[in-house]
């Protein structure tokens, strides 16, 4: 349980250290509150919102409090061009702090899912590409929004791997590569995420492999075939299932500026701003919207 939910909260622990433009002086300002959620277009247990508060930048370790009982809601709706965003209010979910059976059936505080997960999991929220989705937060007098778009998915035309090779214990491991074409549009981009099929211990997306990156801009591999040699080294013998998950522009330039503010040495060192897409006071993180392809391959 204890690496089940280490996982799940890694990126708000991790986003605790970083804030939009980091500004060392004595008064340190009020802490930000940390959003974390998803909505998916495959797995409906991964469609979740995690809240979180960060204590001050010069606090021992940096550590980040849950957000219990907010009032946590996801509607669908559609954007129009000329018209903007119109909000199916029959479709509104709200979520809650319940106990699913992937995290073993314990409350996780500041997590939030569709409770019908437990109750009724074939009917539970689930994203639809072309939608667009309105997460609405409320939590200690304050109302945090934010839109993300589900794009279409691309889809993976084939997954394979490097020659295999013993690392310096003896293992013999492989890189996995994937193979597809990008979209014949600009302004798209990938993300990155598999996991082993074995790995019962796990949960989120913050617990997979990832690498939250594209190859180059896409002005120059647009409509063009797309290979990646991704640089883990993963054991031969192993089936990884893959996800390859196509986001809207803003949604990249987070996870982009994440990495580099992870990256970057903390807080002391050369500010990195989060490009957020969280509306509201003293607020950072993502609203992320995944459209998804998925594949599995034996390394060998």
């Amino acid at each position: 349980m204890r690496k089940r939910i280490i996982g799940l909260m890694g990126i708000i622990l991790a986003l605790a250290a970083c804030e939009k433009d980091i500004d060392i002086s004595v008064d340190a300002g009020p802490p930000l509150v940390v959003v974390e959620g998803y909505i998916n277009n495959s797995l409906r247990s991964y469609n979740y919102v995690i809240l979180g508060k960060s204590l001050r930048y010069d606090a021992a370790d940096f550590a980040n409090t849950p957000i219990e009982g907010a009032s946590v809601t996801i509607t669908a709706g559609t954007y129009a061009a000329g018209s903007g965003y119109t909000w199916d209010q029959s479709s509104k979910v709200r979520m809650q702090e319940v106990k699913i059976p992937e995290l073993g059936s314990v409350r996780v505080p500041g997590v939030y899912f569709d409770p019908r997960i437990v109750t009724d999991s074939a009917h539970a929220l689930m994203g639809v590409p072309g939608k667009s989705y309105l997460l609405e937060i409320e939590a200690a007098g304050k109302k945090y929004t934010a839109i993300t778009s589900l794009p279409q998915p691309v889809r993976i035309d084939s997954l394979t791997n490097t020659a295999s090779f013993k690392d310096d214990s003896g293992t013999v491991r492989a890189r996995l590569m994937v193979h597809y074409k990008d979209p014949d549009t600009l302004g798209n981009a990938q993300l990155y995420y598999w996991k082993n099929l074995e790995a019962k211990s796990t949960f989120g997306w913050g617990a997979m492999y990832n690498d939250r990156y594209i190859p180059s801009t896409d002005d120059l591999i647009n409509g063009q075939a797309v290979h990646i040699t991704h640089s883990s080294r993963l054991p031969v013998g192993d089936t990884m299932q893959y996800f390859l998950v196509s986001v809207e522009r803003p949604v990249y330039d987070f996870w982009n500026s994440f990495n580099k503010a992870r990256i970057n040495g903390g807080p002391f060192t050369t500010p990195v701003s989060l490009k957020s897409n969280i509306q509201g006071d003293n607020v950072v993180g993502s609203f992320s919207g995944f459209s998804i392809s998925t594949a599995a391959h034996l390394m060998r």
